[in-house]
């Protein structure tokens, strides 16, 4: 896609997906290979798209679900908040696994009908 060429929001929100999985996979190979500085910048950049993911929302239009994702990006957050005491890879597993849910979900959506969650 050109530079040019504006994403639709829904479009918007698979770029964020995937580079929130993306920065969980970063942050992962960090800590398994020992590098803290690393980690922390690919948990930096993971919360900042969890952030913009979580401010997307319309949550007057979007209804239950927005709220649940609004829990989901909030739970998310606090759990990435803990990695640098977690020595193991297991908060970072957790929140990719979450990230993978949420994508795949959203791949389901019929692009033509955007989601009155954004």
């Amino acid at each position: 896609m050109s530079e040019a060429q504006e994403l639709t929001p829904y479009e918007a929100v698979q770029v964020l997906l995937d580079g929130a999985l993306e920065y969980t996979s970063a942050a992962i190979v960090a800590q398994q290979g020992n590098d803290p500085a690393g980690r922390g910048e690919a948990v930096d950049t993971t919360l900042t798209i969890i952030g913009l993911l979580q401010d997307s929302l319309d949550r007057e239009s979007g209804g239950e679900l927005a709220q649940n994702l609004d829990a989901l990006y909030d739970y998310m957050t606090r759990r990435l908040a803990h990695v640098a005491i977690d020595k193991t890879t297991g908060t970072l597993d957790e929140v990719q696994s979450l990230v993978v849910q949420i994508r795949d979900a959203w791949a389901q959506i019929d692009p033509a009908k955007e989601p009155a969650i954004l």
